[in-house]
């Protein structure tokens, strides 16, 4: 890289560090007017995390020392992507402190409720709901019929768990505390605590055994 490359390579970093902390400080102040005492301390998000009530009765809450990025290539596995939490007229999404996550895309037509210290990797998915009749006929309405008879159901994520990136989150699940989840799973079914799972469908793998100071896989 000769010097004006390298000149330009370094303008470049510094106008995508500003912006960095321009979004942290707008997005801190856009959630704070939206939550109000919802939103929790030491709040910072970067880049774009879209935002949708379905009405006043709607409840997103979020806890301390929450993080995530959102595009703008702030963290490069999300592809650029931008990040989406969307609750709907009766939806909750409660999530714990110490939570990070980057362009997630979160819609609850029912309950997310997100536990103390998970990371979520890159553009995940977590559905509370199929948003559309699984009744093709009700489909074909393309209105009420339709959105009236579609399936929710609550999901919950407890402390510590671990998800890999590009997951997706189907309606109805648990996982258990202190899992792991591994990259592009495809969860429908409750994962038990201190599991080490993934596929499509996910499936535990292994166990996770917390002895002492260390960790011991278990098939």
């Amino acid at each position: 890289m000769n010097k004006f490359a390298y000149f330009v390579y370094i303008l470049n970093f510094i106008l995508w560090k500003i912006g960095y902390k321009i979004s942290i400080i707008y997005n801190k102040i856009k959630f704070s007017i939206l939550l109000g005492e919802k939103c929790g301390k030491n709040f910072e998000v970067a880049g774009t995390l879209n935002l949708y009530f379905g009405s006043r009765k709607s409840v997103l809450s979020i806890g301390d020392d929450f993080h995530s990025l959102n595009g703008n290539f702030y963290n490069p596995l999300t592809r650029n992507s931008q990040g989406a939490i969307m609750v709907e007229e009766n939806g909750k999404i409660i999530i714990g402190n110490c939570v990070g996550m980057s362009s997630i895309m979160m819609r609850s037509h029912k309950s997310i409720i997100i536990g103390n210290y998970v990371n979520i990797g890159a553009d995940c998915m977590i559905l509370d709901t199929d948003c559309h009749s699984l009744n093709y006929l009700d489909r074909r309405t393309r209105g009420e019929l339709d959105s009236a008879n579609v399936i929710s159901s609550e999901i919950i994520i407890e402390d510590d768990v671990f998800i890999g990136a590009r997951t997706i989150i189907m309606k109805g699940v648990r996982i258990g505390a202190r899992s792991i989840i591994g990259a592009g799973s495809v969860i429908t079914k409750d994962i038990p605590s201190d599991s080490i799972a993934a596929g499509n469908p996910c499936r535990v793998i292994k166990k996770v055994v917390d002895g002492e100071n260390y960790l011991e896989f278990q098939q």
